[in-house]
């Protein structure tokens, strides 16, 4: 065994600053301690900042080990020249015998490290030489980082994900890594300064991800972070960067990196996944493949990809649901040609509207769970709906919409759904054009723009009658009519529309369509000041809800039972109506619907003294309101600047007692001594710098100050410090 005259190469250098694997960087050290884990395996996606990891470990590690090399596999592209590459970068060569064994013969002489980094393309080979020279030499330790895990026995996984972009709603090491870097080339931003809200958006659109984030933050140098954002709405375009290897100077280089890699009938599965905007299953995913291909061919890619690092997978729900990164779906679509994009395009519209049409088909009532379905489908939804407008596919347009539209309604993104429909109305015609119109209708009534939800109600009505069909959207066009009826004033003409409703139905064959007309109908006559007429309908509704699968509304007709025991001066029945009204509203995120029901808690909160409680409740239906886009004149003034409450956050609000100062017994010191630098205003990091402290440490200790009061935001922790303090200055 000879040696080179030269010592061999020092450890790499830090490349930058490491922001935000201070848990990854921790994992990593604590398997180092852990004697039957001599191999850690950083895995991720191109891009992850595996490289900058290990070699930030790998620094940390120096007093452990006093020999530490550096090995950077991707000059190697031959796998039989792995291990000659190692044997070289150590300082060694072999004169005789096999290399494997003049490597281990050196590794065993003591204590150390082996970085090798960029295993992927030389898998087996790294893989081999990996479980042979750690099964040979007991105080050695190797950390590799690849795409693909080694499958080594005595290996550890470490998954590289994304950075997080928020931390305990302040800027994330995203957030900080985009400025940092931009400042670093000459921009001036500040992620806590007007910017923030942009370059929060950069990082959302580039998922975190490192390697983007640096490229983009160059860009900053020449435009403001709202142009790059804008910009990168339109197309993820990222410059290139100067130096490194070449599979690391641009996304699209480092993923056709690992697309090289790949089997052909997985090359093909990756660029057709790259239609899907959200997650996706299988069984989705099978709907995008070519005619023919199996499910157990498919599951086989999808777990390929996975091991390749370009799916994220969850096997957390019922069902295993996959998800690509921003960029790799950038990525994956660029690989499609013309022909096979608008195969791909039109076959990903017809399985999501297979999917929504199949959720109608069970249930045309929203349950909760329904609700979780369509949010994991949405950027799908509306995806298939801007490319079923774009190519004019009007019947696939007309059941992408009315499966949805009413989800948008519900869940309050109002605006978002008026938008999307105006869009879509101009390719339809006949039925399906009747049928959104008295959707869109519905809409313009919530957002206060009457004159046109009178126009459409009254079309899509008379569309509807002289056609015939379908019959069945008959009732909820006449309900429409009868709500903007109602909205204008008008409520002789609402409530003629809600009988002639009821003479389309039989309440025994369909109770819920009933209980709807109740609730409907008693809300009209609730606003028409007729509590005496209102009260029954509302009742005979609840008691429908209360024997019958439960649907959205039911927390509306909760809540205007509410406001009729708060007009009878019965303020306990009222908030408790109210809360439990709200608590039915909460799975559905159903904001619309919430935000009166907020209000007039807010009424009652204030007649029984807790006037501070009242106010937050004003504010936090003034930002629902803008949330779905009806904000009233005097909401903006009643927001004031300062976080709202969502509607769960309310319902603790309003069941708090006067004993909530309780937690200033069960509070620890340290506890109460963050409490209150969150009320001077402090972020967690700043609270970990006057405290001396690691920013992880201040987030836990605030999360916990938060589950002891049993508050939602920092707002409230410092509302609390505020009230606690008083208390003991009158004591």
């Amino acid at each position: 065994m000879d040696r080179y005259l030269a010592a061999a190469p020092t450890f790499a250098a830090r490349r930058t600053r490491l922001l935000g694997r201070e848990h990854e960087v921790q994992a990593v050290l604590e398997a180092v301690d852990t004697a039957s884990q001599s191999v850690v395996t950083i895995t991720g996606v191109g891009g992850s900042g595996k490289t900058s990891l290990a070699i930030e470990v790998g620094h940390l590690l120096a007093g452990q080990f006093g020999r530490r090399w550096f090995v950077d596999l991707t000059v190697v592209d031959q796998p039989e020249d792995v291990v000659v590459h190692v044997l070289h970068e150590v300082g060694l060569r072999s004169s005789l015998g096999d290399p494997h064994d003049v490597l281990a013969a050196e590794l065993r002489s003591g204590p150390a490290l082996i970085v090798l980094d960029n295993c992927e393309h030389v898998l087996d080979a790294a893989a081999h030489l990996v479980g042979m020279v750690a099964a040979a030499c007991p105080e050695l330790m190797i950390v590799a980082t690849s795409r693909r895990p080694l499958d080594v026995p005595g290996e550890r996984r470490l998954g590289l994900g994304p950075l997080p972009l928020t931390d305990d709603g302040e800027p994330g090491p995203a957030v900080r890594l985009l400025a940092a870097r931009a400042n670093a080339v000459g921009a001036r931003v500040d992620p806590r300064g007007p910017e923030g809200a942009a370059l929060l958006s950069v990082c959302r659109r580039l998922d975190g991800l490192p390697l983007p984030l640096v490229l983009a933050a160059t860009q900053l140098r020449t435009m403001t972070p709202a142009e790059l954002d804008a910009g990168l709405a339109e197309r993820l375009r990222l410059p290139a960067m100067r130096g490194g290897t070449a599979h690391q100077r641009t996304m699209t280089a480092s993923l056709d990196w690992s697309l090289a890699l790949l089997t052909d009938d997985t090359t093909d599965l990756y660029r057709r996944l790259g239609t899907f905007v959200g997650g996706f299953d299988a069984s989705l995913a099978g709907a995008v493949c070519p005619p023919g291909s199996s499910p157990a061919q498919v599951v086989t890619g999808l777990a390929e990809l996975v091991d390749h690092s370009l799916l994220a997978v969850d096997t957390t729900g019922a069902t295993t649901r996959y998800r690509m990164l921003a960029v790799v779906r950038e990525h994956a679509r660029a690989c499609l040609d013309d022909a096979a994009r608008v195969e791909v395009t039109a076959a990903h519209r017809q399985a999501v509207l297979a999917r929504i049409s199949a959720q109608r088909d069970r249930d045309r009532y929203f349950s909760p769970e329904q609700i979780h379905e369509l949010e994991e489908l949405h950027d799908d939804i509306v995806a298939a709906i801007d490319s079923a407008i774009a190519c004019r596919d009007a019947p696939t347009l007309v059941g992408l919409l009315t499966g949805t539209i009413r989800f948008w309604r519900v869940t309050g993104r109002i605006r978002f759904g008026l938008d999307r429909s105006k869009a879509a109305i101009a390719v339809l015609d006949g039925a399906g054009r009747a049928v959104l119109e008295y959707m869109l209708a519905d809409q313009e009534r919530i957002l206060g723009l009457l004159d046109d939800a009178a126009e459409h109600a009254r079309d899509a009505l008379e569309k509807i009658r002289r056609r015939g069909e379908p019959a069945s959207w008959l009732p909820f066009a006449l309900g429409v009519s009868g709500d903007v009826a109602a909205a204008q004033g008008r409520f002789d003409d609402a409530r003629d529309a809600y009988r002639q409703v009821r003479e389309l139905y039989d309440p025994q064959t369909d109770p819920r369509l009933h209980a709807l007309w109740c609730a409907n109908l008693g809300g009209i006559e609730l606003e028409a000041g007729e509590d005496a007429v209102a009260e029954p309908l509302l009742e005979e509704a609840r008691e429908i809800f209360a024997v019958h699968p439960p649907v959205w509304l039911a927390g509306r007709v909760r809540g205007h039972l509410g406001v009729l025991a708060r007009r009878r001066g019965d303020f306990g029945a009222a908030a408790t109506l109210l809360l439990e009204g709200l608590d039915d509203l909460a799975p559905y995120h159903a904001l619309a619907e919430a935000a009166p029901l907020v209000d007039e808690l807010a009424l009652v909160l204030g007649a029984t003294g807790r006037v501070r409680d009242a106010s937050d409740c004003h504010r936090a239906a003034a930002e629902m309101r803008r949330r779905i886009g009806s904000a009233e004149p005097g909401d903006t003034e009643t927001m004031g600047g300062q976080p709202a409450l969502s509607i769960a956050e309310v319902v603790a609000l309003g069941r708090r007692t006067t004993t909530r100062r309780r937690g200033a017994a069960v509070l620890t010191p340290r506890e109460l001594e963050v409490a209150e630098l969150v009320a001077e205003g402090l972020t967690n990091p700043q609270i970990a710098e006057r405290l001396v402290i690691s920013p992880g440490t201040a987030r836990t200790h605030v999360e916990r100050i938060r589950t002891k009061l049993g508050v939602g935001s920092r707002v409230q922790v410092a509302r609390w410090v505020l009230e606690e303090y008083v208390e003991r200055q009158t004591r």
